[in-house]
Formats: structure tokens, C-alpha cells, sequence
């Protein structure tokens, strides 16, 4: 029984990233699916118009299409570091049964877990920030808004 709660508690901080990784995941995808979805409308839009340029609505395109690259990157980052996770997990637990010390290997594992984590809300915050630059030029080409800046 104390082997299988020694595993246990090797393997809980993990699985534990996991489940934060699989819920920012979750909010990243249905960004993505967001940003995509106003893609096609947008182009529908100019198609069912006539308008071959129309240059807010092929600026808009443009913006939207860079938050999803960089949504694109940071869900890749967030998979990737459930996959560090779960060779962490595995690595701790051949470790376990196996008597073989693997610390150095599952450190490395778990600074790369983390790391991705990083550089994937990194990403997450670029694409924040694009998005808001977006909704300024929306609201700043609302009727009835004065010119001067505000």
C-alpha cells in the first residue's frame, strides 16, 4: 500500500497541471473558434456586398487573422506542456518501479512543462492585446463619435 501512495503523490503535481492546462486550453480554443468564425463573416459580408476592397473590413481580417496565429501558438505551447506532464508522470512512475533514479530527467520534463506554460500566456497576453487594439478601431469608427480624440 505505501508504494502505491508514494506513486501517488509523484504523480498528483502533474496530473494537477494537467487539468490547469486542459482549462486554459479551453478558453484559448474558443477564442480560436471565435476569431475563425469572424473571419468567415466578415468575408461573406464583403462577398455578399460586391466590395472587392473594402479596407476596414480587409484591416479587421488582418488583425483577427493575427490573433488567431497567436492563439494558434499558445494552444501548441499548452499541448506540448501536457505532454511534458504526462511524460513527467510516466517518467516518475517507471522511476518508482523501477528503482532507477530519474530526478534529473523528470526535472527536465517539468521545467519544460512549465516553460511552455510561459511562453503560451505569453502569446495568450500578445493576442489580448491585439484584440484590444482591434475593439479601439471598431469604437473609434462608431457613428456618431466626434474626430477629435478623446
Amino acid at each position: 500500500m505505501n508504494v502505491f501512495n508514494d506513486m501517488l503523490v509523484n504523480a498528483l503535481t502533474p496530473i494537477t497541471l494537467i487539468s490547469g492546462v486542459g482549462l486554459l486550453m479551453l478558453c484559448m480554443t474558443t477564442r480560436y473558434n471565435h476569431a475563425t468564425d469572424r473571419i468567415r463573416q466578415l468575408i461573406k459580408k464583403r462577398e455578399d456586398g460586391g466590395w472587392r476592397n473594402e479596407p476596414d473590413i480587409d484591416r479587421e481580417i488582418r488583425l483577427i487573422y493575427k490573433r488567431a496565429r497567436y492563439l494558434r501558438i499558445a494552444m501548441l505551447s499548452l499541448t506540448l506542456s501536457a505532454v511534458c506532464s504526462g511524460l513527467l508522470v510516466a517518467t516518475n512512475v517507471f522511476a518508482h518501479f523501477s528503482q532507477v533514479n530519474l530526478v534529473t530527467v523528470s526535472a527536465v520534463w517539468l521545467v519544460l512543462a512549465l516553460g511552455l506554460i510561459v511562453a503560451s500566456t505569453l502569446s495568450f497576453c500578445v493576442e489580448v492585446t491585439i484584440s484590444l487594439h482591434a475593439l479601439g478601431m471598431a469604437v473609434k469608427h462608431l457613428p456618431g463619435r466626434k474626430s477629435n480624440a478623446q
